[in-house]
């Protein structure tokens, strides 16, 4: 094998080798757009609502305002993210040591 078909890892000619890419910033910006959403969304259901308070899982109490909603679910949805994003992280170590 040649050096240039060595140091050509995209397997067409004519094309440099291929460049690897950080997926992060494109699932940081995501992970915001969710939680943005998921705050709008706590809003315009709560502003919509008539409700006092809001008893989630029966284990706490919550203000059934707006900007409570907002925060609600704003947190959850980040809660939720940062779980998944830590389970992908920590599961990509093990493939990545099997390699």
């Amino acid at each position: 094998m040649s050096d240039d078909a060595a140091d050509d890892r995209s397997g067409m000619e004519g094309e440099g080798p291929a460049v690897e890419v950080s997926s992060r910033p494109y699932l940081i910006g995501t992970a915001a757009a969710v939680t943005v959403f998921a705050a709008a969304a706590g809003y315009v259901v709560a502003a919509n609502n008539a409700v006092g308070a809001v008893t989630v899982f029966g284990l706490v109490t919550l203000p059934g305002s707006p900007a409570a909603m907002a925060l609600y679910g704003a947190a959850l949805a980040t809660l939720v993210l940062v779980t998944l994003f830590g389970l992908v992280s920590v599961a990509s170590r093990y493939d990545d040591a099997a390699a």
